[in-house]
């Protein structure tokens, strides 16, 4: 049966939590924090921090190749003269503050394999855990989540979006063909380590917790699992 999924279908969800009883009770408790946008950003440009940080959050960074002519201002510019170009679509500078995400990351079908003990038993392979050991920040304990379906249904009876993070060549795409909604679910493909599945709520309204009982009810301690297991 395991057999017949598709490569990318997602088999659950793993996130590292901060070492500290208040975080680790609300994720245990069903209860997920979302951090807004901005405060990715400033991660990466203040403290140099490409773990979890991304400059480019909620932006599309595009490589100007192949360019033939260039005009500003109405002055015509030698593009000899040009060593690189690029141009950034960025989303409304307010949504970086009104909008907060809760990061995941995902495991496919793909990212699994059989192991050998004869019990049709199944490991994350080692290309995906050196991803998963990439995105370790810190003191934090790695949980998981297994019913990524009642998650999914969560996520849309809590009116939010939710799903996997589209990582792009800034040298092969279009930057202004991609909304703003769009845009908070592209990342660079620099990142593509962090296997992300991400959950985007507007926290205008001050309120950055939202309780999903698909967390409480099947969140679990993944350390030894994934690590030793």
């Amino acid at each position: 049966m395991m057999d017949n999924l598709k490569p990318d279908t997602i088999m659950f969800l793993l996130k590292f939590i901060q070492n500290n009883p208040r975080y680790i009770n609300d994720f245990k408790t069903g209860n997920l924090y979302f951090t807004p946008l901005r405060q990715f950003i400033d991660l990466e440009k203040s403290q140099n921090n490409c773990k979890t940080g991304d400059k480019y959050e909620g932006t599309i960074h595009e490589n100007i190749n192949n360019l033939k002519n260039l005009t500003i201002a109405g002055y015509k510019v030698n593009i000899h003269d040009v060593l690189n170009m690029s141009l950034d679509a960025t989303i409304p500078d307010y949504m970086l503050d009104n909008y907060g995400i809760c990061s995941f990351f995902a495991v496919r079908f793909k990212n699994i394999e059989k192991t050998d003990d004869g019990f049709n038993t199944y490991k994350i392979n080692g290309r995906t855990l050196n991803d998963l050991k990439m995105t370790e920040d810190g003191n934090r304990i790695l949980f998981g989540v297994n019913n990524v379906r009642g998650l999914f249904k969560e996520s849309v009876n809590h009116k939010i979006k939710g799903g996997p993070v589209q990582y792009y060549d800034p040298n092969d795409i279009n930057a202004y063909q991609i909304d703003d909604n769009a845009k908070m679910f592209y990342k660079l493909k620099r990142y593509e380590f962090q296997h992300e599945f991400r959950l985007i709520k507007d926290i205008s309204d001050g309120n950055k917790l939202l309780h999903f009982n698909s967390i409480e009810n099947f969140g679990f301690d993944a350390t030894d699992i994934v690590f030793n297991g």
